[in-house]
């Protein structure tokens, strides 16, 4: 009787669905829905949103001090890889500039943000109005003069004179460099105290994880409660300036995946096929799950047992290369940025691309331990020193991201994964 009573119980439903495709796909279009038909409901659920938004910004520093300063420490008390120390900081940043560079290369080529039409322009003017930020632009017309950018602007957004003042500000990427020289120096630190830290470090990325964790359970309510407020305001028709952008940045995507193919293939000394074959499980994880760490393990086992590259090496370096270059991000960042600067008919100079290249750099690293929208949030690190708004534009890269997330997964692990096989040596 009790069998029959449990095999006729009704399935509870699990809160899992919450963070599948689907919750996001619904949640956008009743966002949407709400946004352009029922601006009143939009304005009553837009609380909701800023507070979902403040607390995926609440989480950002921890992660990133705790994330970045643990990976380098670990790496340089780890004996075993000393002898590969120097060829990372060769490959990484190499790679990091070479990535970079091509999609600013192809956003400058392809210009998805400068073939708009002046209704949706004029839309998007108003959203810049509305947004907040004390700035007098038209995007129909030209800008005024910009403040000069240099490597001034560069080196004083960047460079902490103050670390505790950095946190306070929220000024990330001061934060990002503090993580870096501090998880540097303390590694070389010999004393038996550091282990103790590392363990706190991780404790604290941990924790601040899982709370981002539960937070994703929530991304359904607060995507729509951002895009109900947005489009309440600017209506639909704003976000149809975003095709062309999808376009140029899965074409980039796409480019650069064949590109580290090929200098996996060439490094493994297998044939192409079986290269190709061996890459499956990684890229089709990254598509799916949109989970740069749950690709890890595929994509080492990738590398180290199909393709026979150094286990102990693999190991090591292919954490390091997917947490800490978050290479997808630096992707899509250099793309959106490309994209807003055409939006706002501002001028490539040297000066700015090369601001642009290496800022989403640093950006992009500045995504480490995190994903979703708190990942978007720090396109503005590369925005500020170009003088242009993040809160204008971050609803359109929001009403995309569900499309865009897997691709610029599929860029941290497939990157990573060609990054760690110029490292490493095939065994035999």
């Amino acid at each position: 009787m009790v069998t029959s009573l449990k095999a006729h119980r009704p399935r509870q439903p699990s809160i899992e669905w919450l963070r599948s495709p689907w919750a996001i796909l619904i949640s956008s279009l009743l966002g949407a829905f709400i946004g352009t038909q029922q601006p009143q409901v939009a304005a009553w659920i837009a609380p909701f949103g800023t507070l979902y938004l403040g607390l995926l910004k609440m989480c950002v520093l921890p992660i990133l001090l705790s994330a970045i300063t643990n990976s380098l420490g670990r790496l340089m008390q780890s004996h075993d890889a000393r002898q590969y120390v120097q060829r990372i900081l060769v490959v990484f940043p190499l790679s990091l500039l070479g990535v970079s560079a091509i999609a600013v290369a192809i956003a400058a080529i392809a210009g998805p943000g400068r073939n708009l039409t002046a209704d949706t322009l004029q839309t998007l003017g108003v959203l810049v109005n509305q947004s907040g930020v004390d700035l007098e632009m038209a995007l129909s017309g030209p800008l005024p003069a910009a403040s000069t950018i240099g490597v001034t602007t560069l080196v004083d957004s960047v460079v902490p004179d103050n670390i505790f003042a950095a946190l306070s500000e929220d000024q990330t990427l001061k934060v990002l460099m503090f993580a870096m020289i501090f998880g540097v120096s303390l590694g070389l630190v010999k004393a038996p105290t550091t282990a103790a830290l590392f363990d706190t470090l991780d404790s604290l990325y941990r924790s601040f994880n899982q709370v981002i964790h539960w937070l994703t359970y929530l991304l359904p309510f607060g995507l729509c409660s951002l895009l109900a407020d947005q489009l309440s305001q600017v209506g639909v028709e704003v976000l149809l300036s975003m095709v062309d952008f999808v376009v140029a940045a899965i074409a980039t995507f796409a480019l650069i995946y064949l590109i580290c193919t090929l200098i996996i293939w060439r490094r493994s000394g297998v044939g192409l096929w079986p290269t190709v074959l061996a890459l499956k499980d990684p890229t089709i994880l990254s598509l799916a799950t949109s989970s740069s760490l749950a690709c890890l393990p595929a994509a080492i086992t990738s590398l180290s047992e199909n393709l026979k590259f150094n286990a102990q090496t693999t190991s090591l370096v292919t954490p390091l290369a997917i947490t800490l270059c978050r290479f997808g991000s630096v992707i899509y960042f250099a793309s959106a940025t490309l994209f807003v600067m055409q939006l706002y008919q501002r001028d490539l100079g040297l000066a700015s691309l090369g601001i642009v290249i290496v800022g989403s750099i640093l950006a992009g690293m500045a995504t480490s331990g995190v994903t979703g929208i708190l990942t978007l949030t720090m396109l503005g690190l590369v925005l500020d020193p170009l003088k242009l708004p993040l809160e204008a534009v971050l609803v359109l890269f929001i009403a995309i991201d569900p499309l865009m997330d897997p691709f610029r997964t599929l860029g941290i692990v497939h990157t990573g994964m060609a990054a760690t096989a110029l490292v490493a040596e095939r065994e035999g």
